[in-house]
């Protein structure tokens, strides 16, 4: 039987551990997942266990694995994506002396007041591309330092979630440029830790891990623990990049005038450039790509969390248990009613774009007697929506108005919230069908880092798959006047 052969793309998100097989053609083969915990130790903490991490990945990534040995796949490529802002200690030997901090957690937010209200905080900010808030490793460390410096100094290294990963399979303490550019550590031009960043996070170089490119690659024969899991000594792993930038390049959006919305646990507006820009009006983000593209966009607290807790906390009954089948069998429900004048704020885990804001909340605003809970759920929806598109209209300043946008994640699988996001945007959407986009994007960057592909074919692969979804024209004025309406009230309350 004749050998197939086909790349992996891993992914580590908040709430779930991602494996994706794609063929040559860029076929999807699987997709297996596993889910992680956040841990809530004390008021506004959000951390993660990271050997419970690992443990997750290594299972999934096993289980695939296996599938594809019995239909005879070959793997070629490995591509690594994960979230963003996570940062935990370890020791000498790798030992984790913390569990990792997630970008959720926001027991740093005095500091992030503090900082930002200085011109030392607006300065990182401009050099960097990451916006000072609680979620970010600069404030978490700034905050850190100032409650424990004597704990910092003695760290051997402060890293991500990924980071130890990787040091887990192959032994080195490296970070790919990506990752680095969402700590606020990272001079996004000079391409070095900000020297300003680090005396302001009270860390040195030695305490951080080396820089290296996302195309760098390290065949599996380097690393023992991979070779024991079944991969062939010839296998390239490609240290990658962040989730979200790699959900750009997953849907194909690599030019200025495509706009992608990704909504997971938490969401995310990205258009790509060819240039580092920054807005300290909007403290929208900057991250890297690869050595000539830029990810710039603006990171909402509001995204699937918002969906799932206010249905668990309010529609399904406080107290009541309930499965995710039956949230997915509520949102088809949803898409059959109308809000009219129905508003949500959907800040269950405060606020980061375009607030920024760690302790807003959410709310129903016009409940009258004629709503039900489906009414209740679709104000949900149509809430981290406005908020997206909110955040939309300050990247429009810096790029110009795009001409789509892409789509991706769970809760966008479901047709009326695309069509909504049609309306409220006024742009066609278009819906990837290829898996989870960031495990795809780490599929496409390893395979452009190993000189299988160029950039262009990876797009011709990546945009072969679409559904498109077209904006209403009659609903325009609805939804504009909806959107300043839900502005005026989220800033009002907030």
């Amino acid at each position: 039987m004749e050998r197939k052969t086909c790349s992996l793309g891993l992914d580590i998100g908040t709430t779930s551990a991602k494996v994706i097989a794609l063929a040559e053609d860029g076929t999807l083969i699987t997709q297996r997942g596993h889910r992680l915990d956040l841990l809530h130790r004390e008021d506004g903490a959000a951390e993660q266990d990271v050997t419970a991490v690992y443990a997750a990945l290594m299972d999934v990534l096993s289980n695939v694995l296996t599938e594809l040995r019995a239909d005879n796949w070959h793997v070629r490529h490995v591509g690594f994506s994960a979230a963003m802002h996570s940062i935990l200690a370890v020791d000498k030997a790798g030992t984790p002396l913390s569990h990792a901090v997630t970008w959720m957690d926001t027991r740093a937010k005095q500091s992030a007041t503090d900082l930002w209200e200085s011109e030392t905080g607006k300065t990182i900010y401009t050099r960097t591309g990451t916006p000072v808030h609680p979620m970010s490793p600069l404030v978490k460390l700034h905050h850190w330092n100032q409650q424990r410096p004597e704990w910092v100094a003695s760290i051997y290294k402060f890293v991500s979630i990924k980071e130890w990963i990787w040091h887990q399979w192959f032994g080195e303490w490296t970070v790919d440029a990506s990752m680095a550019s969402a700590t606020g550590l990272y001079n996004v031009a000079e391409g070095a830790w900000d020297s300003q960043a680090l005396q302001v996070a009270g860390v040195s170089l030695d305490q951080l891990s080396r820089v290296v490119p996302t195309t760098t690659c390290i065949p599996s024969i380097k690393s023992d623990v991979l070779r024991s899991l079944g991969f062939d000594e010839e296998v390239l792993f490609n240290i990658g990049a962040t989730d979200g930038v790699l959900a750009n390049l997953g849907v194909g959006a690599v030019e200025p005038h495509t706009l992608v919305l990704t909504i997971g646990t938490s969401s995310a507006v990205r258009v790509t450039s060819l240039h580092a820009q920054t807005n300290v009006d909007t403290r929208s983000f900057c991250y890297v790509l690869d050595g000539e593209r830029f990810v710039l966009g603006g990171p909402s607290n509001a995204g699937g969390i918002s969906v799932e807790s206010l249905y668990a906390q309010v529609l399904a009954g406080i107290g009541v248990a309930w499965q995710p089948e039956e949230l997915g069998a509520k949102l088809l429900e949803a898409g059959e009613v109308e809000t009219r004048d129905l508003l949500c704020l959907p800040y269950v885990a405060g606020e980061r774009a375009p607030l920024w804001a760690p302790e807003a909340r959410a709310s129903w605003i016009g409940i009258d007697r004629s709503h039900t809970g489906l009414h209740l759920l679709r104000a949900v929806v149509e809430g981290v929506l406005l908020n997206a598109y909110w955040i939309a209209t300050s990247l429009f300043e810096m790029t110009g108005r795009p001409k789509k946008v892409m789509a991706s994640g769970k809760l966008l699988e479901v047709a009326w919230i695309r069509q909504l996001m049609a309306d409220i945007f006024g742009l066609p959407v278009y819906e990837n069908q290829n898996g989870d986009a960031s495990a795809v994007g780490a599929v496409w960057l390893a395979e452009i880092a190993s000189g299988v592909r160029s950039l262009q074919d990876v797009l011709t692969t990546g945009q072969a798959e679409v559904s498109v979804t077209h904006p209403r024209t009659e609903l325009q004025e609805h939804y504009q006047a909806k959107l300043e309406r839900f502005q005026r009230l989220a800033t009002f309350l907030n």
